[in-house]
């Protein structure tokens, strides 16, 4: 049995037209929220604000740093259960501990030593040691994170991602239900075949990855992922 190219796959489902295709809707310039949520990290510089539109939209406004994305998509296209992503750093968090007890160490072995402290090599370390832990312990907490995704239907491409510190992904939990019930109830209003939904899909990423959502490794994941789910 003949296989098509992945290629020629992926023009068919993106580009082909049927009558029975319901074309994704362009995004209007204004649509009224319903609901809003922001989550802001002044210690990571970074803030996600999230607006549940009418007609079952999504707005995204994601802040890191300088830089700042502005895009809406489509929740008939989003997994209806979030994904909750922790990243510990644990490098950090070694060398915030050995710096600790480095300090502690140091300390006691300088009271063993004499009594006037400053007088020890074990009171310098140990003073080192004790000064360089906030520093690192402060990185440990910048650099672990959790997230709480949508990702998409089938291409598992991260279309929303809202991080904070441990615990920020069961902030906003009235919002969240509501985004929830919203993908049910946009697949409830536009339904589709699967064959048009996965071509919809597909255009969608396409459409977020031009507008700097997406990036390129997870586009071309995404891509393959959907193709695999039309075979």
């Amino acid at each position: 049995m003949h296989t098509a190219p992945a290629a020629g796959r992926a023009e068919h489902i993106s580009l082909e037209a049927a009558p029975d295709v319901l074309a994704t809707p362009a995004a209007p310039v204004r649509r009224k929220a319903r609901a809003t949520f922001t989550l802001a990290s002044t210690l990571r510089g970074c803030a996600t604000e999230l607006s549940l539109l009418e007609d079952h939209y999504l707005g995204v406004r994601r802040i890191r740093g300088p830089q700042r994305t502005d895009y809406v998509f489509d929740l008939r296209f989003a997994h209806h259960q979030p994904v909750i992503v922790r990243r510990i750093a644990w490098g950090w968090l070694a060398i915030t501990l050995t710096l600790l007890a480095a300090a502690t160490v140091g300390f006691v072995g300088a009271l063993s030593d004499t009594q006037v402290l400053w007088r020890s090599h074990g009171f310098f370390v140990g003073l080192a040691a004790l000064l360089g832990t906030p520093g690192a312990a402060l990185l440990c907490l910048r650099r672990t994170t959790e997230s709480l995704q949508f990702v998409s239907a089938h291409g598992r491409a991260p279309l929303v991602s809202v991080t904070g510190g441990i615990g920020a992904g069961r902030t906003g939990q009235a919002f969240f239900v509501e985004v929830i019930k919203s993908i049910g109830a946009a697949r409830h209003a536009r339904p589709q075949s699967r064959q048009a939904f996965l071509r919809d899909e597909m255009r969608e990423h396409h459409r977020l990855h031009q507008a700097g959502a997406l990036s390129d490794e997870e586009y071309e994941a995404g891509k393959k992922r959907i193709l695999q789910a039309h075979d």
